[in-house]
């Protein structure tokens, strides 16, 4: 009938309630934002053919108070060949562990051009093991250090090219670039490599990035598992998994009451990619 389909964004954002998203079936032309920085980076274009935004629905519509939920959407990329896919296991956690699932792959090839989409059948390949604590929308860390899935395509991707991996994790302030697809739309931005005394205790194991530009909430809905590109080698040197936020203003409308974190602090958790050998080891 036409009716918007709302979806579940599967970010694991820490602090903040996951929250539904609207999509058209028939897609909206995606543009890669890229915030100012100062210093050189790679060009994000470059990367466009490696990540794609990934979604796939539940066999039954599910409630979320007044909300119906039929999906799951998330950020991935292309590694270690066109026919595996990385992205954050959280994401993943619901997909059947045997046989495959139907999902859909949007892809930017480049900014401004309209989105290429292709329904394809993928399966868990292998999936770091994940525990929470904490209750939904207050989650208070947990085990994340292994929030990696690499999920293998039937047939491969047209046209992908696949990304390298950085085997050292990423150094403090380092100069890195993250292109994923929050809201389903194919963003870009300049971040550093952030270290936090209590944040980077709360979440041992994981890379904290700051987002730099205007926006610092850039990097919500859907962008787990989004590549973060180490701006010098171009390579991938740790894997996003969350969103960092200030306290809530519970006097505003909830769609208005997230608040980012402090300038000079982190906005978002990664995985090290480093990661992916311990986890790929297991099944590639």
């Amino acid at each position: 009938m036409g009716t918007p389909l709302q979806v579940r964004v599967k970010l694991c954002a820490i602090g903040l309630a996951l929250l539904p998203m609207i999509s058209s079936p028939d897609g909206i032309a995606s543009r890669a934002v890229a915030e100012e920085a100062e210093g050189s980076c790679v060009d994000p274009s470059g990367f466009a053919r490696s990540v794609v935004s990934i979604s796939w629905r539940f066999g039954q519509p599910r409630r979320d108070g007044r909300r119906e939920i039929v999906g799951e959407r998330a950020t991935a990329w292309f590694y270690p060949s066109p026919r595996f896919l990385v992205t954050a296991a959280h994401f993943a956690s619901e997909l059947p562990a045997d046989g495959w699932q139907e999902a859909e792959l949007r892809q930017a090839p480049r900014e401004g051009d309209p989105d290429v989409t292709v329904h394809v059948q993928l399966r868990v390949a292998v999936q770091g093991t994940v525990s929470e604590n904490g209750v939904r929308g207050t989650r208070k860390g947990g085990d994340l250090a292994e929030d990696l899935a690499i999920l293998e395509l039937q047939e491969s991707f047209p046209d992908a090219q696949v990304l390298d991996i950085q085997p050292e994790v990423p150094s403090k302030d380092a100069t890195v670039l993250v292109l994923g697809y929050p809201r389903g739309q194919m963003k870009s931005a300049r971040g550093i490599v952030r270290e936090a005394g209590r944040a980077a205790e709360k979440y041992p194991g994981l890379a904290l990035l700051e987002v730099q530009g205007s926006n610092r909430l850039l990097l919500n809905e859907g962008a787990s598992g989004a590549p973060v590109i180490d701006c010098r080698l171009g390579r991938v040197v740790a894997v996003l998994n969350g969103l960092l936020t200030g306290p809530s203003l519970p006097f505003l409308p909830l769609e208005n009451s997230v608040m980012p974190t402090p300038w000079g602090s982190p906005t978002n958790t990664a995985v090290p990619a480093s990661t992916l050998s311990v986890i790929g080891g297991r099944a590639l």
